[in-house]
């Protein structure tokens, strides 16, 4: 029956080596392999990275987000659990999204305080956690009146910018005015071109001051979308990254606004792209009707199309897929808009009637991290009320390298010491307490690992207390066998008195070391917690490879007529 040891210690260590599998591959991997993994094999990477055992966010840098909820954008009644419903909708978003342990706790009536290890992305984490998640279909305007509106808007801009020009300002401008009506004159003589066609090669090619005065919108706007059926330019345009901010002042100046019809309303893209080498956002012309409501889609699902391009398929209810197959089956080869909080995911072109599947095609410069998080924020649902960011932290890699590198080199340094000195004082018992302490560590990342805990400052702190705890134990039984030899017993009684004499006095220590790790885990919120895991499962740990893995050995010992102790 005393077998039953050997055996049990063999299946916790295969066990171990199979929960610590992951970690192995993932640390073991530099950071050329993991970017070249991020390219070929993102859905790999993510999953290696969710079995594998996580740093906090004082190990490997991250995000720490305050949020405040606008409670006073919703109706009382919704209030009382709002953050509450807030804070679950977040961490399922987070969770799901993969990017680290979370810390995610209230603070005050109305705040949410957000960690997210290992994540330094801070503009995709605040898209990931301020998303209200109202998905919506539009359609677009139709490019004749888009047309007419963009003249409209053209010249209330430009009237808005001379307005605000001195009167030596305006004086220069009307005089190059003049000049430029002179050489469009001559262009047009010498090309045997109409004069308006010519101005418009000066102002498209040559991006001239005048042009820039008189279309200053549309100077700035590249048309982008189109059919491939009908060829149709659809009212979407790329502006470059520069520009961005300028054309959002122009669209909401109340003086320009006010021109906008009150059923057509523009929106931005929900992300920078590449064309032509320059990087833009797209702005898209909508009708302002909502044609159909995210909320009737179901198993929402990550795929990719024929192409290879990422996707998120999705099936509709009974009464949303007569809507949309009505909506789709009136709208064939014109673009619908896919619009995620007031900002458009991608506008494609239907090509026939949908009814019970559709697909939310992602747009070319979409990556498999903006196909994830449109699954994770359609899945996890919108937030109960809006929320702001009032503080965004981002701790920098070298910070968290640099508390990698102390850490680890200090804590070596210490279990080599440690290992030393037990070897030397107690020779080859010391030996066998130094592979009990080391089976110790490698049982406790495992489990560390199983149970898909994150492993931070205080955490290693609860490892290195661990260790005391467990170097004490061996202490206690070591000087128990000492004082039994010197009293004449033989080696066999010496060593079964030692570790009962022992066994009291470290129960005793354990115990109270179980409860107080207990309370801390239970009163205790975020690092505390790490802290009261790491040494919970340390204790117990240190129990086991006290009184079954090094027992064991001196049970073999017994047979031995001197003990090196």
């Amino acid at each position: 029956m005393k077998n039953w040891r050997v055996g049990l210690t063999i299946i916790l260590i295969l066990g171990s080596l199979f929960a610590l599998w992951d970690t192995f591959r993932l640390w073991s991997m530099d950071d050329t392999a993991k970017a070249k993994m991020a390219t070929d094999e993102p859905g790999e990477l993510l999953a290696l990275q969710q079995k594998a055992i996580r740093l906090g966010l004082d190990l490997q840098g991250g995000i720490h987000v305050v949020l405040r909820v606008k409670l006073e954008e919703i109706d009382d009644a919704q209030r009382d659990d709002a953050v509450d419903r807030a804070m679950q909708i977040i961490r399922n978003r987070v969770d799901g999204l993969g990017v680290a342990e979370p810390t995610i706790v209230k603070q005050g009536r109305e705040r949410i305080i957000v960690d997210l290890p290992g994540y330094t992305d801070a503009e995709r984490a605040e898209e990931l956690i301020g998303q209200t998640a109202l998905l919506q279909f539009k359609l677009m305007e139709t490019p004749d009146n888009a047309s007419v509106l963009l003249q409209r808007l053209d010249s209330a801009i430009s009237a808005l910018e001379i307005s605000k020009l001195s009167d030596e300002e305006r004086a220069r401008l009307e005089a190059g005015e003049e000049a430029v009506t002179e050489e469009v004159d001559l262009a047009a003589d010498l090309l045997g071109d109409t004069v308006s066609d010519t101005a418009a090669l000066f102002a498209f090619e040559e991006n001239t001051s005048t042009a820039e005065t008189e279309f200053p919108l549309t100077s700035r706007l590249e048309w982008a979308l189109y059919s491939s059926r009908t060829n149709t330019n659809w009212p979407a345009f790329a502006v470059s990254k520069n520009d961005k901010e300028k054309v959002d002042q122009w669209l909401n100046d109340p003086s320009v606004a006010s021109l906008i019809p009150i059923d057509v309303e523009f929106a931005w893209s929900t992300r920078i792209e590449t064309r032509n080498s320059k990087q833009v956002y797209m702005l898209y012309m909508l009708k302002r009707k909502v044609q159909f409501l995210g909320k009737f889609l179901e198993n929402i699902a990550l795929a990719t199309d024929n192409m290879g391009a990422h996707v998120v398929n999705f099936q509709l209810s009974g009464q949303g897929a007569a809507r949309f197959s009505q909506l789709t089956g009136a709208n064939i080869d014109k673009p619908l808009a896919i619009v995620l909080d007031n900002r458009v995911e991608s506008a494609p072109i239907i090509n026939s009637k949908i009814r019970q599947r559709g697909q939310i095609t992602m747009g070319s410069s979409a990556s498999f991290e903006d196909a994830r998080n449109m699954e994770i924020v359609l899945k996890a649902g919108a937030l109960p009320a809006p929320v702001e960011i009032i503080e965004k932290n981002v701790v920098g890699a070298s910070l968290g390298a640099d508390s990698i590198k102390k850490g680890f080199y200090s804590s070596l340094l210490g279990l080599v010491l440690v290992l030393l000195f037990i070897a030397i004082y107690y020779r080859l018992s010391g030996i066998i307490a130094d592979i009990g302490l080391l089976f110790n560590i490698f049982f406790l990342l495992a489990v560390l690992d199983a149970l898909g805990a994150t492993l931070t400052m205080p955490g290693i702190a609860g490892i290195i207390l661990t260790i005391g705890m467990s170097v004490d134990s061996n202490i206690l039984i070591f000087e128990r066998i000492r004082e039994e030899l010197r009293t004449g017993k033989t080696v066999r009684a010496s060593i079964d008195a030692g570790y009962d004499r022992a066994f009291v006095a470290i129960f005793d220590s354990h115990v109270t070391t179980l409860i107080t790790a207990g309370a801390l885990f239970l009163l205790g919120s975020g690092p505390i917690k790490g802290f009261a895991v790491t040494l919970f499962w340390g204790i117990v740990i240190s129990l086991y490879t006290a009184f079954v893995i090094t027992k064991q050995v001196f049970d073999i010992r017994k047979g031995y007529r001197t003990l090196s102790i």
